[in-house]
C-alpha cells in the first residue's frame, strides 16, 4: 500500500499540470511540457490584435479566444521579431502573467487553471520599427493542447 501510494504523489504533478502557469522551458517551443503532443488540425482558439499595424511604443491590448462555447484554462503566448525574442513586453494582469524569455518578458502564460473564454492581454510594443510574430498556444485540459495560427503586427 505504501508503495502504491508514493507512485500516485510522484505522478500528481504531472496530473495537475502547471496550474499557475507554462514553465519557462515552455518558452522555447510552446508547449507545456504535459508530456502529451498538441493537437492535429486547425485550432479553435486565436489570438486578435487590435489591427495590422501598432505606433511604436504604444500599449496593444490582444485578445486570446475561442470558437464561440469554447474555454480553456491555460496559455503561452510569445512575441518574436524574425527569429528572435521581441523587445516589447507583456504586463500582469488579474488573469496574466509576464514570463521571461531570453532576458525580457515577451511572454506570458495564465496565472490560474480557472476556465477562460477569453483573456485580455497587454503588450509594450518595441520603441522601432519592425515586424512583431505573435506565436501562442492554448491548454483546453491536461491532455488537450492547441498550437495557434500565428499572427502578425508591424509596429512603425
Amino acid at each position: 500500500m505504501l508503495r502504491f501510494s508514493l507512485i500516485l504523489v510522484g505522478f500528481l504533478p504531472l496530473a495537475l499540470g502547471f496550474s499557475s502557469g507554462a514553465p519557462g522551458s515552455a518558452c522555447e517551443d510552446l508547449i507545456p511540457q504535459h508530456g502529451v503532443a498538441a493537437q492535429i488540425g486547425a485550432s479553435p482558439f486565436g489570438i486578435t490584435p487590435p489591427g495590422d499595424t501598432v505606433q511604436k511604443g504604444s500599449i496593444v491590448e490582444l485578445t486570446l479566444h475561442g470558437a464561440p462555447g469554447t474555454s480553456f484554462m491555460g496559455f503561452i503566448v510569445r512575441a518574436f521579431e524574425g527569429t528572435d525574442g521581441s523587445a516589447g513586453v507583456f504586463q500582469a494582469s488579474p488573469n496574466v502573467q509576464p514570463r521571461t524569455c531570453v532576458g525580457t518578458k515577451n511572454g506570458a502564460t495564465h496565472t490560474s487553471p480557472s476556465l477562460k473564454q477569453q483573456v485580455k492581454l497587454s503588450w509594450t510594443a518595441p520603441d522601432y520599427p519592425t515586424i512583431v510574430e505573435f506565436k501562442s498556444t492554448v491548454v483546453v485540459d491536461f491532455s488537450t493542447i492547441y498550437l495557434n495560427k500565428p499572427v502578425f503586427v508591424k509596429v512603425v
